[in-house]
Formats: structure tokens, C-alpha cells, sequence
């Protein structure tokens, strides 16, 4: 049976200030990758002034992107992922545009498949909020703390490469950027052989010695 939270979305509000996500983050790695981004061109996936991402991370490192005091921000991208490990699946973007009201609205989709192609667990999500709110400045980069998709990997689950596709979607420029990431799920390690019983030495034997024989001499 999955468990509640092997594919889940966690809510954190329904309306959120937009707040510059990445300024200042620093994106480490558990496997060489290049993670492009140009202040002035976004994110190398775009339709237009519209970019975005979409890269897995800790769970525990989510509170990295609600820091909103200029401190540097660090995240793992994680690649490749043990049965257990808890993951947030993380949507930044950037070039909104407005609306009437100077509002930004962006959406996104996000499906899971595993290493056999079907779809895992109920990861298959169609319009999740990532943000709406007022925008300040449209170059700085947003991400999806409104809705971020959770997931954890069980032990029943197939080792090998699971696939992330996502779509995100300007909602008031009506431009969409498909994404794609992958994460490893490893296999667990084979169980250590139980060391060979050392061999048992037979105690040494020991002989008595043979007492002496104490003849009396003939008269």
C-alpha cells in the first residue's frame, strides 16, 4: 500500500506574494551537470521572455527558499536517491508577465514515471498553482511554494531511472515550457554474507608420560 506521502503535495497558501527566490542561491550537486542561468535570458528552456526549471531537492532544504533577507540560499540538486530519502520537487521560473492588475499567475503539471514508463504512485498533477500574487521585479526568479509536489521512494519500488515532466505555464501570457528532470532510485545495497565461522582447532592432545617401572633387584 503507498504511503501517504511517497507522491503528495504539500500546500503552504493559496495566495502568496511573489518573493525573489533564487538571488543569492547556490545549487550543489551529487553528479556533474551544468545548471544554466542568465540574468538577462532566464533559464535556458523558454518560450519567449517566459523560463523555468524544474530540479529535485531535499525536503529538508525547502526552508532555503523562504528566506527573504538577502542571505545566500544553498540547495542540492539531487540526482540519484536511496528507498527512504524524502524529496521536494522544485519549479523555478522567470520573465512573468502581468496582468491589468500587476498580478504574475503561474501554473504548472508535473507526472512521475518510472523505469517500467507507467506512471508512480499519483503522480500525476494538472494545474498546480506555483504562484499569483503582485510582481515587483519580472527578471527575478520565482519558484513553487504556494504547491510543491513531495515524494519518497518505498522499498517494493524498482531500482532505476524515474522520470519528472512537467509544464509550466504563464498563465496571463499564455506561454508553456515543458520541462524534463530524472532522479536514480539506487538499489539497495546486497546484504553483507555472515563471516565463515572460524574454524575450530581440536584441543591438543596430551599423553601422559609413562611412569617408570621400579623393578626390585634380585637377591
Amino acid at each position: 500500500m503507498l504511503k501517504t506521502w511517497k507522491i503528495a503535495v504539500l500546500v503552504l497558501g493559496s495566495v502568496m506574494t511573489a518573493v525573489p527566490a533564487l538571488a543569492g542561491v547556490s545549487l550543489m550537486q551529487d553528479k556533474p551537470a551544468a545548471i544554466q542561468y542568465d540574468p538577462k535570458s532566464g533559464f535556458p528552456d523558454h518560450n519567449g521572455a517566459f523560463s523555468a526549471m524544474v530540479i529535485v531537492i531535499p525536503q529538508s532544504q525547502l526552508p532555503e527558499f523562504d528566506k527573504t533577507d538577502g542571505s545566500n540560499r544553498h540547495v542540492t540538486r539531487v540526482a540519484r536517491a536511496q528507498v527512504g530519502a524524502k524529496m521536494a520537487v522544485k519549479l523555478v521560473f522567470t520573465g512573468l508577465a502581468r496582468d491589468v492588475a500587476g498580478n504574475g499567475d503561474v501554473t504548472y503539471d508535473l507526472k512521475v514515471t518510472g523505469p517500467d514508463g507507467l506512471v508512480y504512485g499519483t503522480s500525476d498533477y494538472s494545474h498546480l498553482v506555483a504562484m499569483h500574487g503582485p510582481l515587483g521585479d519580472t527578471k527575478h526568479v520565482f519558484d513553487n511554494r504556494t504547491k510543491v509536489v513531495l515524494m519518497s521512494f518505498d522499498p517494493q519500488d524498482k531500482p532505476g531511472i524515474y522520470t519528472i515532466k512537467a509544464v509550466a505555464r504563464d498563465e496571463v501570457a499564455h506561454l508553456e515550457v515543458p520541462l524534463t528532470t530524472t532522479i536514480e532510485l539506487l538499489a539497495p545495497a546486497a546484504p553483507v554474507a555472515p563471516a565463515a565461522a572460524a574454524a575450530t582447532t581440536a584441543p591438543e592432545t596430551t599423553v601422559p608420560a609413562k611412569k617408570k617401572s621400579r623393578r626390585k633387584a634380585r637377591k
